[in-house]
């Protein structure tokens, strides 16, 4: 029998997926300013940020058997307030080698609260028998799409260190809010120790062999956003000539996109089939992307106003193609594994994190190399090649 997802819960849950896309990206609005502040290059910014994702490797190895063991409600006080805490020290580093510790501990902090909420979200979607998931993605992005908008209002005139560290305790508060309301629906630990295996790397490496392809899709599909979160910014600023403000327009772009499909999930799956999205979005997506970004770097250079237009519709694109795909992926390995919501998170991720940490530093030496630009052109590649894992999608429509 189904139970029965009130309004009371969907405000509560919603209140841990909107502050969490507020805070978390709020840095990669200002990268250009933080690259600086290190004094560093393109490469060794772009290495030392994926290095990051040593403790994102370290959370989804350990969190998701945590989360079983305690329940939801200590993993995600705990990980959202060292997340927040952690991301409001990045402005006053100007030391390399202590941001990338801090960098470490970011990463692990935002994999436990990824872990966590998206272990809650799958779980309740699978009870209620309603597509949650999706929706819940699409207010991780209007959260990081009013970060974007609000960095866009407030970079002239406030320094980095007050806007970060305004923004993450007003962010905490929201999320300590939150989780005091969701706390009668969270999952409650679990008494049965024999119900999950214990997680360890040989563990995830078996957890990859029992479903491999929508790993690999996930991985595909993924890069888009790393990149666009990682590069957009710095792109707009060293290749189409804007400035520190406007830089940050190409990511806006992207999460507005993004939110467009991802909050109308529902009405999609009415109109086409999993599978058709799977199949079509990311051929459309990767393709507009990669045309419309090399024709902005190709135009920049006697028509400035031009090439930023064009860049901006190139991150539209990739935020369009990329959309659905992630949340829809998750949602299909559920189905098709025995074990907790949590559990299965965390072998998704570590999975996907430990392919992403090297294609991710490939990505920065490519553009330290070469260009941004070029750099650009494997993720949006990589999206392109999603299309090929769209036959795990349902063949049915929603009704």
């Amino acid at each position: 029998m189904k139970s029965n997802f009130s309004k009371t819960e969907k405000r509560a849950l919603n209140l841990l997926f909107l502050p969490f896309g507020i805070g978390a990206m709020a840095t990669a609005t200002r990268f250009p300013e933080i690259r600086d502040n290190l004094g560093i290059s393109n490469g060794l910014f772009g290495t030392y940020l994926t290095l990051g994702g040593i403790g994102a490797l370290l959370a989804f190895i350990f969190v998701g058997n945590l989360v079983h063991k305690f329940g939801i409600k200590p993993i995600i006080s705990l990980a959202s307030s060292g997340l927040f805490l952690s991301m409001a020290v990045v402005p006053h580093f100007r030391s390399s080698f202590y941001w990338l510790i801090l960098n470490i501990l970011i990463g692990f902090f935002w994999a436990s609260f990824l872990i966590a909420n998206n272990g809650q979200a799958i779980h309740r979607q699978q009870e209620v028998g309603e597509l949650i998931l999706p929706k819940l993605h699409g207010l991780w992005s209007l959260g990081a799409l009013i970060t974007s908008i609000f960095a866009i209002i407030i970079t002239p005139f406030v320094t980095l260190a007050w806007h970060i560290g305004i923004l993450m305790l007003a962010m905490w508060l929201l999320t300590m809010y939150g989780i005091q309301k969701s706390t009668p629906y969270f999952i409650d630990k679990s008494d049965e120790d024999d119900a999950v295996p214990n997680i360890t790397l040989s563990g995830l490496v078996v957890a990859f062999k029992s479903q491999p392809l929508v790993a690999t899709a996930m991985i595909l599909a993924m890069q888009i956003e790393f990149s666009t979160q990682d590069w957009s910014a710095i792109y707009v600023k060293d290749s189409i000539g804007m400035s520190a403000a406007t830089s940050i327009y190409g990511y806006t772009f992207f999460i507005a996109a993004m939110i467009i499909l991802r909050l109308n999930m529902n009405r999609a799956l009415r109109i086409f089939s999993e599978h058709q999205l799977l199949n079509y979005l990311p051929k459309i997506g990767g393709a507009g992307f990669i045309i419309c970004i090399s024709g902005a770097t190709y135009f920049s250079e006697t028509n400035q106003k031009l090439g930023f237009t064009l860049a901006l519709v190139g991150f539209a694109f990739a935020g369009f193609g990329s959309s659905i795909i992630v949340p829809t992926l998750y949602g299909i390995a559920f189905r098709r594994s025995s074990l907790p919501s949590s559990v299965v998170v965390a072998q998704l991720g570590f999975v996907t994190s430990i392919i992403a940490f090297f294609t991710k530093i490939g990505i920065s030496w490519v553009v330290e190399i070469s260009s941004v630009t070029v750099g650009l052109m494997i993720p949006g590649l990589m999206l392109v090649a999603t299309a090929k894992f769209a036959n795990l999608g349902q063949e049915s429509k929603v009704k």
